[in-house]
């Protein structure tokens, strides 16, 4: 029983990871960031801007666009950067 416990609280840790958008339920339309998840709190989940933490039940995910990951250079985001020339190619002044 324990280890569903953690393993609960471990999903959930992924799930309302900061960043995340939130809507709270008994507030519809109003879009909030989740800045912190911490098991220790009751309620564990902290919102940019609103002073109450929160719990799970009360919030709603909001879907947010895939970020592809280019697993080369993890730090960086893959936008429509020019390429950087490497020896092969002919750089064009």
């Amino acid at each position: 029983m324990a280890d569903q416990a953690i393993w609960s609280e471990a999903r959930e840790m992924a799930i309302y990871r900061p960043g995340q958008k939130v809507e709270i339920k008994h507030r519809l339309g109003v879009i909030d960031t989740v800045i912190a998840y911490d098991p220790m709190m009751v309620p564990p989940v902290m919102l940019a801007n609103d002073p109450q933490a929160r719990y799970p039940e009360e919030l709603i995910l909001v879907s947010q666009p895939t970020i592809a990951f280019d697993w080369r250079h993890p730090w960086a985001k893959i936008t429509n950067h020019p390429q950087i020339p490497t020896s092969r190619q002919l750089v064009k002044a």
